[in-house]
């Protein structure tokens, strides 16, 4: 459900999520409307909207918890792809092109490899092979070939991918770092606690009843969307791009 949500413009995405939280809150608020609580307590009653009312505001805390969790996930995600393209880049310019052009033409293989077959994948923890060997055989060349290569040059090489490996293992950890299934369960039942405890406390209302209802089901909606926008960093409209790793191959 939620890939499929991912694959839908922003807006459509918005507007489906926030207009289901509304219908979803509308229909609690009839249902509730159907059951006066005329026969409870009054002490009960009266508990009703200041407890409906601490429900919410811990919603929101809880959801903006989350939203901040996973947009600095997404941060974590495009910073680990700048890094791995400008390492790479930084390596390819080391040393002399002419003279050592299996460096260049490894560099440009493995960004081919990244962005037009690991990239499709990865989301699902799946590392490309291919991509893999290439930098494993990148490595190798660095370490045993080029001859005539300074040692000097040699060992920032060395280092420098070094710092590509570990912005590569950072991109495929932040590529299924997303929400696990308990926290989406307690989103969703948390929401529908607090849409339940708004119905009854507005039921004597119809009117009333309504309109907090529509405006708790845009509130929780857009949690939800800010939530749902970001939780696969590399899935989805507002995803981490890879145009800065694409550059090495396609400007080759």
């Amino acid at each position: 459900m939620i890939l499929f949500l991912l694959e839908l413009p922003s807006v459509a995405m918005a507007l489906l999520i926030i207009g289901t939280t509304v219908v979803l809150a509308w229909f609690i608020a009839e249902m509730a409307h159907r059951f006066p609580l005329a026969k409870l307590k009054p002490s009960f009653r009266n508990l009703l909207p200041p407890l409906g009312g601490a429900m919410m505001a811990g919603y929101v805390i809880f959801s903006a918890l989350i939203a901040n969790s996973i947009w600095h996930d997404k941060e974590f995600a495009l910073q680990a792809v700048h890094l791995e393209a400008h390492s790479l880049s930084f390596a390819g310019r080391m040393v002399d092109a002419q003279r050592y052009p299996e460096l260049g033409l490894s560099i440009a293989a493995y960004a081919k490899a990244v962005t037009q077959q690991e990239w499709q994948t990865m989301s699902d923890g799946i590392e490309n092979a291919g991509a893999r060997q290439i930098l494993d055989n990148l490595h190798q060349t660095v370490l045993t070939g080029l001859p005539g290569l300074s040692d000097e040059i040699r060992k920032s090489l060395i280092a420098t991918l070094k710092e590509v490996e570990v912005a590569r293992q950072n991109r495929l950890m932040a590529a299924t770092d997303n929400i696990p299934g308990e926290v989406w369960l307690t989103v969703v039942l948390t929401a529908l606690v607090v849409l339940t405890f708004s119905a009854f406390a507005h039921q004597h209302d119809r009117t009333a009843a309504r309109i907090m209802a529509t405006l708790f089901g845009v509130m929780i909606g857009s949690m939800m969307f800010s939530i749902i926008a970001v939780d696969r960093p590399f899935i989805g409209k507002v995803a981490v791009s890879n145009a800065p790793i694409a550059k090495l191959w396609e400007n080759r």
